[in-house]
C-alpha cells in the first residue's frame, strides 16, 4: 500500500519515513485522500497538535491518541496494530527524559515501520528530531511555496567591466 502525501512524497507500507514539512502541506495530503479511508490509521500527538484541528475527519478512518510523556509515546507505539502510524514530534515530550529516550523511540518506530506505514512528522526539526530521523529508512525536507527564493530576474544587459574601454597598454588576443 502506498499513498502521496505530496506529489514529491509518495509513502510506502513498510518503511518509516521522517517529514518535515509546513503544516498547511501535510493536511493537503491527509485531507480527502481515498486510501487513508481503507485502512486503520492511527495519528499520535504530544501535549498541543498543530495539526489535528485540521483534519477533516468524514475523509480519514482515524484512531487519535495522545502523549504526554516519552514513555507514554514509547508505549502507544509498541501497542499499535495499524496500518498507518502518523506521529506528529512534539519536542517538549523529550525535554528531561534523558538523551537516550529519542532514539529508543526513533527505534521503535522503525521497527513498527518493518509491518506498517510509519511517518514522523514535524513542521521545525529539533534535536530529538533529528535523532529519531537518522533510523528512518526515508527523509523528506519540503519548503512551503512562499519560503522558496525569487527566480532570478534576467537582465536586458550585462555589467560592462570597463565602460571606457580596456585600460592603456593592455590588448585583446585579438590584437596579437
Amino acid at each position: 500500500m502506498e499513498f502521496d502525501l505530496h506529489p514529491s512524497v509518495t509513502l510506502r507500507s513498510g518503511t518509516f519515513s521522517a517529514v518535515v514539512a509546513p503544516g498547511e502541506v501535510v493536511l493537503a495530503g491527509l485531507n480527502d485522500n481515498p486510501v487513508l479511508r481503507r485502512f486503520l490509521f492511527l495519528f499520535v500527538s504530544g501535549n498541543c497538535s498543530r495539526l489535528l484541528s485540521g483534519i477533516n475527519r468524514r475523509s480519514v478512518s482515524i484512531e487519535v491518541r495522545r502523549a504526554f510523556t516519552a514513555f507514554q509515546i514509547l508505549q502507544i507505539i509498541r501497542e499499535s496494530y495499524h496500518t498507518i502510524v502518523f506521529v506528529e514530534h512534539d519536542p517538549l515530550l523529550y525535554e528531561g527524559a534523558g538523551e537516550e529516550m529519542a532514539p529508543q523511540v526513533g527505534e521503535a518506530l522503525r521497527q513498527l515501520g518493518q509491518g506498517a506505514l510509519v511517518v514522523l512528522y514535524t513542521e521545525f526539526p529539533d534535536p530529538s528530531f533529528e535523532a529519531m530521523a537518522r533510523l528512518a529508512d526515508r527523509v523528506f525536507y519540503l519548503a512551503s511555496p512562499a519560503a522558496r527564493p525569487p527566480a532570478p530576474r534576467a537582465r536586458g544587459r550585462g555589467r560592462e567591466r570597463y565602460p571606457g574601454g580596456l585600460p592603456r597598454g593592455q590588448q585583446t588576443l585579438g590584437g596579437v
